[in-house]
């Protein structure tokens, strides 16, 4: 007859890691749970709240790869379709540079304006180029930095650029510029009138809207979310969230929630209780706690700047997986490769969990995928506690199908024709030469 409903919730629940894990994934819109074309990505964009944006290519852009992972058939250049008009998305500013829904603008009034009174804290822009570059855009129209000659001196910031284009940063992070478009990577700068939409709402919110948002955000992206994580990396809008999240609990529309951790002595998850309190709403809870009707196994390859994943912190704590993007450490001192993807694994019970992280380079030349590194240290995090005690090697035999038919995907999305796979650590016997046969 399945769990007890949970129409009278308790000011705060208890739920196990097996559930919260569901909560989190589906929150974030795994498996793909959105439409084609430009209604998908929009619909996807606004989930999500934000997309990284970053200049690392040797897969698909962090931008494209989490569309891909949520909105498959959203297109072959979704974010041109979301800035086409009526345009639906803007660059700015979240966590770190992002794509944002348009209705996102507002509640970006904040940080333009403490840029503009305190200056950005990452470089100082010369006075002299920040008229200049703005006079210029101001009369001439877009212009990407490439357009600016260098005939001026002026300090330069912890990159090195040249005064105009940290005059340019300094305009586009207070607001008085815009990025049209991208073109080669390239930001096209522009006025804000002219290259956002007539009739934007740009009322500045006020701190309990700001906070209202954010905790908005959480319950769309996150699911199921502590207080620490609801704004990563944020700075705005802060004041009010204590606030906010007791009124939603005294209200109703979100409910504390303690995450059931394993006793390490018997796997059980009906042991110790450990981590900060969480919140989720109770349509959430309801929908997890629910027996899943056994889908099918599938793996996940995604973007070390996934949502999902982006916060390491609550990776940690909800996953157990503990990893950076490792493309900044020396080549000697890497655990698991250059580019390492984070790959999530639904079993056929319904449980999520992280079984491998792979080392992927597309040589877009040759139409090949290289998978130069598989780790599959992390296998152990893939069966939530909890769940059926089964052999470890019927799970790596799931994992293997589930993960051979995502590269596959994988592969096609980057353009790639084949997969080489190139070294496998972690894997018990069998497991490398069964998905080696399945990708051949």
């Amino acid at each position: 007859s399945g769990p007890p409903a949970l129409h009278s919730l308790s000011m705060k629940e208890s739920v196990s890691l097996g559930t919260a894990r569901r909560i989190a994934a589906w929150a974030s819109g795994l498996p793909p749970a959105f439409g084609s074309g430009r209604e998908g990505a929009a619909a996807a964009l606004r989930r999500l709240g934000s997309l990284q944006i970053d200049t690392i290519s040797v897969v698909e852009r962090a931008h494209l790869h989490v569309l891909w992972s949520r909105a498959p058939k959203a297109g072959a250049d979704p974010i041109a379709a979301l800035e086409a008009e009526p345009r639906l998305a803007f660059e700015y500013w979240s966590h770190a540079a992002a794509y944002l829904p348009l209705e996102e603008y507002r509640f970006s009034l904040s940080r333009m304006e403490r840029i503009r009174s305190q200056g950005h804290e990452w470089f100082r822009a010369d006075q002299g180029a920040v008229d200049y570059v703005l006079g210029r855009i101001a009369a001439e129209g877009p212009l990407r930095a490439q357009d600016f000659a260098e005939p001026m001196k002026g300090p330069r910031g912890w990159w090195d650029w040249k005064p105009a284009k940290v005059a340019l940063e300094y305009l586009f992070h207070s607001g008085a510029l815009a990025v049209a478009t991208r073109r080669g990577f390239q930001k096209v700068y522009d006025l804000p009138e002219r290259a956002l939409p007539s009739g934007l709402d740009s009322r500045r919110p006020s701190p309990g809207e700001e906070a209202a948002r954010h905790v908005d955000r959480a319950v769309s992206a996150l699911g199921l979310f502590s207080r620490d994580e609801i704004a990563y990396l944020r700075k705005d809008g802060l004041a009010g969230i204590d606030a906010e999240l007791q009124a939603r609990v005294e209200e109703g529309s979100l409910v504390e929630v303690e995450v059931e951790a394993p006793t390490e002595a018997s796997g059980s998850a009906s042991g110790r209780r450990r981590g900060p309190v969480r919140y989720a709403s109770p349509a959430a809870l309801e929908a997890a706690a629910a027996l899943p009707a056994r889908p099918a196994p599938r793996a996940f390859v995604l973007s070390p700047f996934d949502p999902l994943v982006i916060d390491r912190r609550r990776l940690s704590r909800l996953f157990g997986l503990d990893y950076q993007v490792e493309c900044y450490v020396p080549a000697a001192k890497r655990r698991f490769g250059y580019f390492a993807l984070p790959v999530l694994f639904r079993d056929g019970f319904g449980d999520f969990g992280f079984a491998a992280l792979a080392d992927a380079r597309a040589d877009r030349r040759a139409k090949v995928l290289e998978l130069r590194r598989l780790s599959l240290e992390p296998f152990e995090s893939a069966a939530a506690p909890g769940a059926p005690r089964r052999r470890r090697a019927t799970l790596e035999r799931e994992f293997a199908a589930a993960f051979a038919a995502e590269l596959s995907r994988f592969a096609a999305f980057n353009g790639a024709e084949r997969v080489e796979l190139g070294l496998v650590t972690g894997a018990a016997a069998g497991f490398e030469a069964n998905l080696r046969a399945l990708l051949a």
